[in-house]
């Protein structure tokens, strides 16, 4: 700063050259590392996609076990002589 309040110099200084001077010579920023709130953020988006899928698991099974158990009552039911009206869209090649 003190060669642009001075003139007496054989060459020319400009602000600019201030400006870049300034620039050099200052502190530069501390790093910083988001890692543990994006470690965080990644950990919570895999918990929730595991626990999802362990619920589309369970209501899965829980469809299977129903549909299981309603075709041995209808097959029970044959059995002792009543007639139960099954339905058609309940077999599992037309489900998928």
């Amino acid at each position: 700063m003190a060669a642009s309040l001075s003139r007496n110099d054989a060459r020319e200084s400009f602000r600019e050259d201030d400006y870049r001077a300034y620039l050099i010579s200052r502190n530069s920023p501390p790093v910083v590392h988001p890692a543990c709130g994006v470690r965080l953020k990644r950990w919570r988006v895999r918990l929730d996609r595991a626990v999802n899928a362990t619920d589309r698991m369970l209501h899965r099974m829980i469809e299977a076990l129903a549909r299981s158990k309603t075709r041995r009552i209808q097959r029970e039911l044959q059995l002792r002589g009543i007639r139960y009206a099954q339905r058609t869209d309940d077999d599992p090649s037309s489900t998928r």
